[in-house]
């Protein structure tokens, strides 16, 4: 069996949707000139609420401190957000005025084109596709543990 065997069309068909999502993505940020670690960690924000952690933000986006830290400090530095100490080394998040501001002219516009989305779906197909991605990552961070060792 040559490598080209192992691919079926379920799996291209779940890689060309995966895709297709992050193409569609990468057209909204690329529109608002929103780069995506800040789309990511602002959107975190708004999720986990002022005051959550760089850690919480990290696990909620499902990446890497590193891209969080350096979304983390350009939104300081721009006066978006404000790092107040907690125990070291953890410092809590919060929005400044025009972090507020920011979110409310980049991220909730894209939020309102996301519940666009779910409005019109209906509850069962909301349902089934809710539960079918959420079975799939399982069985997906499951294979990839065994794959690691981990």
């Amino acid at each position: 069996m040559n490598n080209m065997d192992k691919f079926n069309n379920k799996l291209t068909g779940i890689n060309e949707m995966l895709s297709s999502i992050d193409k569609v993505y990468q057209q909204i940020l690329a529109a608002t000139n929103l780069p995506e670690s800040t789309f990511i960690t602002l959107f975190a924000i708004m999720e986990l609420g002022e005051g959550c952690l760089q850690k919480d933000i990290a696990k909620k986006a499902y990446t890497n401190k590193k891209t969080i830290n350096v979304a983390i400090k350009k939104l300081e530095q721009d006066g978006y957000i404000i790092l107040k100490p907690q125990k070291y080394p953890n410092k809590q998040i919060f929005l400044t005025d025009a972090g507020r501001k920011y979110v409310e002219e980049k991220i909730m516009p894209i939020v309102e084109v996301e519940n666009a989305v779910v409005a019109n779906m209906t509850e069962d197909e909301f349902a089934v596709l809710n539960k079918t991605y959420k079975k799939y990552i399982t069985i997906f961070k499951e294979q990839v543990d065994k794959f690691i060792g981990a």
